[in-house]
């Protein structure tokens, strides 16, 4: 039969890991309580948005809480956010493309929705002149 021997310094190192823990645990429920609560609104955003996956939306909500409950949810950079607008508008045909990118930057337009709600929306005035001899 084997008999644990308890010595000081393994005494020392697991009231120091269960002193950690015990500071680091409000943290932890917070960060849960605030990722239920997210994903609770979700749900309901998933079942009261009309025309919508709803399937589809609730495995987004899902992965979405668990990555924030891993601390794993990122805010993209500018620099990503730039090359991700430039990506959207390199696949319109080309005749399309300036006008895109004028409505991705332009700090004027007309912005409604969000992401949340399915998508946003822009809106700006390109004025085009006539052509010469007109």
């Amino acid at each position: 039969m084997h008999r644990a021997i308890q010595t000081p310094l393994r005494t020392a190192l697991l009231a120091a890991g269960l002193g950690c823990a015990a500071l680091f645990a409000p943290a932890t429920q917070a960060a849960g309580t605030q990722a239920q609560s997210q994903y609770q609104q979700d749900v309901a955003r998933c079942h009261n948005t009309p025309g919508i996956d709803v399937q589809a939306c609730l495995k987004e909500a899902g992965a979405a809480a668990q990555a924030a409950r891993q601390d794993a949810l990122t805010q993209p950079s500018d620099q990503a956010e730039l090359r991700n607008r430039k990506e959207r508008c390199d696949r319109l045909p080309a005749d399309q493309r300036e006008d895109c990118m004028t409505l991705m930057n332009d700090t004027n337009a007309r912005v409604q929705g969000s992401v949340q709600s399915g998508g946003v929306l822009r809106e700006t005035t390109i004025t085009i002149p006539a052509p010469a001899g007109s």
